[in-house]
């Protein structure tokens, strides 16, 4: 049997996994107990406060696009200070946020003005590329896996806030105590941000836990190498946006983040406009939120098994199958199954998506890969929510807003088809 050593595995401790289990629980906390619940209690304030549906959707649209113009920032801090301060900044921008939802937002420009501009700055400085690059700097084989773990965590939250938040604002008839327990959730991953190391090198780790000296000369270490893709060049920006890979990564993750966001905002509401009960609709989207948390983690170990075009076509159309359905179905059964078809795709998405961005373009550009196209995306992706919200007070029901966004999710389709690994630049 081969020593430690001799099987390139460093002989200590290794703080990946416990990175790994401290941003599950912030994903877990901070998106799923306020990104997610969004779409439970968005309708709840809705009718509460009888906002108009289309002009209240611009806070979730201002939200995104504040997103995508403050992930340049939020690629700057984690170039300049790490993940755990970043997040720590985020954690307690959002926290400041929810105090005012529950304390001041009466009417709707508040509400445009808090949700849009405060959280969707804690959600850039919070979000996915936070916990993407911390497994991304830890994890080179097992990088998809791991990165499928964490966001599993967001998944899960929400899956259990859409119930328990439903139940709560019931309980005390106030969509205020939703958010008042969010905060609480925030505090909490306050506390576990502290303990997250942002990079192997800054406690003398190699990624994986394997000395890549060692692994070298190690002729029989076949299977701690990966088994897909990684470039082994430094990618500039420049040279980046010379591949044409880029702009079909750019049109698969419009179509998944444009269709989830429309359908976040506006499910509940569709749900409940065809007969189904609040309870109904609201478990409905939970099942939605888990069966993306589910699809994750294996997700994460395809990805690590096979090239991510396949697994992102795959991806995709389970998506443009479960919006069909979820869109043109009828009866619980029927619309929990599409929407936990819908669920696992954009949770695959969410996974495999990033890698591509770590796999063929390297660990130091992606985050600045990331600040430089979320301003781009996002802003297209979030005209989702308020488009569909004009669309249905234009013409009484989401049927044209369906239409568009499978239509956009086939275009993706087309695009992931097409994907290879960009060739190294000479």
């Amino acid at each position: 049997m081969a020593t430690t050593a001799q099987s390139g595995q460093a002989p200590r401790k290794f703080y990946g996994w416990t990175n790994v289990s401290l941003l599950f629980f912030i994903q877990f906390a901070a998106s799923g107990f306020v990104y997610f619940a969004y779409s439970v209690v968005f309708p709840a304030m809705v009718e509460t406060m009888d906002w108009n549906r289309g002009t209240a959707s611009l806070a979730q649209t201002v939200a995104l696009i504040m997103l995508g113009l403050a992930y340049p920032l939020t690629g700057y801090l984690i170039h300049r200070f790490g993940v755990r301060q970043t997040v720590t900044i985020g954690l307690l921008v959002m926290l400041a946020g929810l105090i005012l939802l529950v304390l001041a937002v009466s009417a709707i420009w508040q509400f445009i003005l808090v949700w849009g501009v405060v959280m969707g700055l804690s959600f850039a400085l919070t979000g996915p590329i936070c916990s993407q690059s911390a497994m991304i700097s830890w994890f080179s084989i097992k990088r998809s896996t791991t990165i499928g773990i964490v966001m599993t965590g967001a998944a899960l939250g929400g899956a259990l806030s859409q119930p328990i938040l439903s139940s709560l604002m019931e309980q005390f008839d106030s969509w205020r105590a939703a958010w008042l327990l969010a905060a609480v959730m925030v505090v909490i991953s306050l506390i576990a941000a502290q303990f997250v190391i942002n990079r192997p090198q800054d406690i003398g780790q190699h990624p994986d836990n394997i000395d890549p000296a060692l692994v070298s000369d190690d002729p029989t270490a076949g299977n701690l190498r990966p088994k897909t893709h990684r470039t082994g060049h430094n990618w500039t920006m420049k040279q980046v946006i010379r591949t044409p890979t880029l702009y079909m990564l750019m049109l698969v993750t419009l179509g998944y983040l444009g269709t989830f966001f429309f359908l976040l905002n506006h499910g509940l509401l569709h749900l409940t406009d065809n007969g189904l009960s609040k309870i109904e609709a609201a478990s409905i989207m939970g099942l939605a939120i888990l069966g993306s948390g589910l699809a994750r983690i294996p997700a994460g170990w395809l990805g690590d098994q096979f090239e991510l075009r396949w697994t992102l076509f795959g991806s995709i159309a389970l998506m443009a199958l479960g919006l069909s359905g979820f869109w043109l179905g009828h009866g619980v059964i029927l619309l929990s199954a599409m929407g936990m078809l819908f669920g696992a795709g954009y949770g695959s998405l969410l996974v495999l998506g990033p890698v591509v961005i770590g796999n063929y373009y390297g660990e130091r550009a992606f985050p600045i890969i990331n600040s430089v196209l979320a301003p781009v995306m996002l802003p297209f992706a979030a005209a989702a929510p308020a488009g569909a919200g004009f669309i249905f007070e234009a013409t009484g029901s989401y049927d044209l807003a369906f239409a568009g966004a499978v239509a956009l999710l086939v275009s993706g389709l087309i695009a992931a088809f097409f994907m290879k690994p960009p060739a190294t630049p000479s």
